[in-house]
């Protein structure tokens, strides 16, 4: 009837028409109907639409009443509900799947039973789950192994609402989501927010000293515990979440990614409540050392069933090799392929800073003491840095930033190329997305990049320029004012390490046009036409404007990053799983081909599958990566830098990827000068290979050319001139060209 691979996908084959009516006609045999001589297009007809019912597995009563027992009354009505039923149990004993027990013997008697249940599951319309068993004993932990989009999330949201048919609706279960919907109860204290949690309070378990307890055991000092839960990081939400868990003392505790977030010494908190627990524990985690130390089992979806595995994470990848994924990163058969960057103006190596923090600090509004203190970094397209540090520690603040969305303390600290493409996937991004949940992933894409400038980017970096104006020093002398009334920004250059803009005037015609420097038209007035131009100018440079933004375009965009059609194009944002958001978070992040790539927390909602396809993609990158996170197998092979936040401090050591680069450079200029001593003819060649003018500017390719012929004949002269030298000048590095005097 279906064939079915180990890993759920499916080919479906509907039972054949003419067995089906076989079987109907020896059930209205059996039955002994007396039929009316119109019978055989009802009966055909009825063949029909049971063979479709047979292929679905559908087996209700109700279903096929109205299928197959309702057509018969018009040719046989004293006989029609008797065929109804034989029909439906003939073709349940010849074509129902049966319920495959994947549990094996109950090994655990003396255990209390959680649940016991055979059930079927769907989502938007799409069979998740068919005819399979879930039995979950109270003290046994389970891990929730699939890819990303089987259904694993939803669930254990449906083992919470208790739509699970059979499900014992006295049953107590807590479900731990890693990304929570926003609480309109964030503002109070973070003690008085969890003793007032409704099912607490509907329990009779919202005890203050015990809630204390608990709150201090996994870190929270009395200042966080009087501060408002809007304003913990998402480290200390998650720990709070767990907590309000642990206070439940619910019979089945679901956590989905309970470690995203969280720090090592976090996670070794919660492995020790977890391996104490009486309750049963359904726990989905992209973590495998964590799931090595709780888990007891492993279940694990299989051709739609659920196949439970006695035995850890390590186990069950010993019993089942195709699933060594879980194990590996580099095992994974998904590939992302991340956009080449593209140059910029005045970087030639992968070495050169691209943005640079220079003695940045930070102090959030409403706290007395700076989050950030004299932090200074330098990025550049070879960089490969991961941030570390506890909870609340300041990482996300400095890659805030980093990425402009907050500005120092301490004013002009930050320095960035004027066409840097920055691509930041944030903590809380699905925020973001959450507001599009009925467009589809390429109608989001439209709406974003539809004008060539990312439109979510710009609103966010228009957020902070305001705040910004708004700490602005009233003690600071004020800008000299503009000669004329601002029409538009027209072009823009850098002169003297300066970012001018080329202005024209209202009224005024183009030769008047004048090239102002950037914080003198910020301070007038006009930061947000800035701030629109160099988005432009970034968008040009990535070469955005020549892209149709098309569905077609779109849609293969997203194939890059594992969304197919069936959810780029034809589903909605709000059917996504939480790992396929993160997909088109990514593949958002990418559109515009970003030279440096921020990741906070980036193994989160991502499946073991996707995540050694990120960490692929990132290896192959010609771009700088930095990443918030606190999976070392994830980022361990990756990253050969640290930015270590401590304290308020930032320390940056190990080896960057940078500084091999340099090694390797001073490696093969050693070999030419090696090369030089031997042959004394390469120094002139090496010399005068792709010189740069007088002024730094690159020659252009005919003038290139040019050089060439004129270097063989040693044309001095004519070499100055293409070179731009002035008269009583000599151009650095080359004293034989004279100072065009004599």
């Amino acid at each position: 009837m279906r064939k079915v691979d180990s890993f759920g996908m499916i080919d479906c084959q509907l039972v054949k028409h003419d067995e089906a009516q076989k079987v109907l006609k020896e059930c209205i045999t059996s039955v002994k109907a007396d039929l009316t001589s119109k019978a055989d297009p009802v009966i055909s007809y009825v063949a029909g639409l049971c063979s479709y019912l047979c292929g679905e597995q559908i087996w209700d009563s109700e279903t096929w009443r109205r299928c197959c027992t309702v057509h018969f009354e018009s040719v046989c009505p004293d006989d029609a509900q008797a065929v109804g039923t034989a029909y439906r149990q003939s073709c349940m004993d010849r074509w129902k799947e049966k319920v495959v027990d994947t549990w094996g013997a109950d090994l655990d008697p003396d255990l209390k039973t959680a649940c016991d249940v055979e059930f079927s599951l769907a989502y938007g319309g799409k069979l998740l789950l068919h005819n399979t068993r879930l039995f979950l004993k109270c003290g046994r932990r389970y891990g929730i192994c699939g890819k990303n989009g089987v259904g694993k999330t939803t669930l254990m949201r449906n083992v919470d609402n208790g739509k699970i048919e059979g499900l014992d609706p006295d049953l107590c279960s807590v479900f731990v989501e890693s990304h929570a919907d926003e609480d309109p109860d964030d503002s109070k204290p973070v003690l008085k927010w969890v003793c007032s949690r409704p099912r607490l309070v509907e329990r009779q378990v919202a005890d203050e000293t015990n809630a204390l307890e608990l709150l201090k055991s996994v870190g929270f000092t009395d200042e966080l515990l009087n501060a408002p839960v809007a304003s913990l990081s998402g480290g200390w939400r998650m720990k709070l979440s767990l907590v309000v868990a642990a206070l439940m003392d619910a019979d089945i505790l679901l956590l989905d990614e309970p470690t995203n977030h969280l720090d090592k010494k976090s996670i070794e908190w919660l492995v020790a409540y977890l391996t104490t627990t009486r309750a049963c524990c359904m726990i989905v985690s992209h973590d495998t050392a964590f799931l090595d130390a709780v888990c007891t089992d492993i279940i694990h979806y299989e051709s739609k069933k659920l196949v439970r595995y006695r035995g850890n994470l390590s186990e069950f990848v010993a019993k089942v090799p195709a699933a060594a994924a879980y194990y590996r990163l580099e095992e994974s058969s998904t590939r992302y392929a991340f956009p080449a960057p593209g140059r910029l103006e005045g970087i030639n190596s992968t070495t050169k800073a691209i943005l640079k923090l220079d003695g940045a600090t930070f102090t959030w509004p409403g706290r007395d003491q700076p989050t950030l203190v004299d932090a200074s970094c330098k990025l550049t397209l070879g960089s490969r840095v991961v941030v570390l540090g506890q909870n609340g520690a300041g990482k996300s603040t400095l890659i805030k930033l980093v990425v402009g969305e907050n500005g120092p303390d301490n004013g002009e600290c930050l320095w960035r190329h004027h066409n840097l493409r920055i691509a930041y996937v944030a903590q809380h991004s699905f925020h973001h997305i959450e507001q599009h949940l009925d467009r589809s992933p390429c109608e989001y894409l439209q709406w974003r990049f539809g004008k060539y400038i990312d439109e979510e980017q710009l609103q966010t970096k228009l957020v902070e320029l305001k705040r910004q104006q708004a700490q602005e020093d009233p003690d600071r002398e004020p800008p000299r004012p503009l000669p004329h009334s601002f029409e538009k920004i027209m072009g823009r250059r850098e002169k003297g390490g300066v970012v001018e803009y080329e202005v024209k005037w209202w009224d005024r015609a183009e030769k008047h046009n004048l090239h102002i420097d950037k914080d003198r038209l910020e301070r007038t007035g006009h930061a947000e036409e800035v701030l629109k131009y160099d988005m432009l100018v970034a968008a040009r440079a990535a070469g955005l404007d020549l892209i149709n933004v098309t569905v077609k375009e779109l849609q293969a965009h997203l194939d890059e990053f594992g969304l197919p059609q069936e959810y780029g194009t034809y589903g909605k944002v709000r059917g996504l799983s939480g790992g396929q958001k993160v997909k088109l978070v990514l593949a958002a992040a990418m559109w515009n081909r970003p030279h440096l790539l921020i990741l906070d927390e980036p193994t989160n909602f991502l499946d073991r599958d996707s995540l050694g396809a990120l960490s692929n993609a990132i290896r192959d990158f010609g771009g700088g990566v930095v990443m918030i996170s606190h999976a070392e197998e994830f980022y361990k092979p990756l990253c050969s830098e640290q930015w270590l936040v401590e304290a308020g401090k930032l320390t940056c050591d190990g080896e960057a990827e940078d500084k091999k680069l340099k090694i390797g450079k001073k490696k093969r200029e050693a070999k030419v000068k090696e090369e030089v001593k031997t042959t004394g003819s390469i120094n002139e060649e090496v010399k005068y290979q792709n010189p740069k003018d007088f002024w730094g500017k690159n020659l252009s390719k005919k003038d290139i050319r040019t050089w060439a012929k004129k270097v063989a004949k040693r044309d001095y002269p004519a070499m100055r001139k293409l070179l731009g030298v002035p008269k009583g000048k000599t151009m650095p590095g080359m004293p034989e060209l004279g100072d065009g005097l004599s």
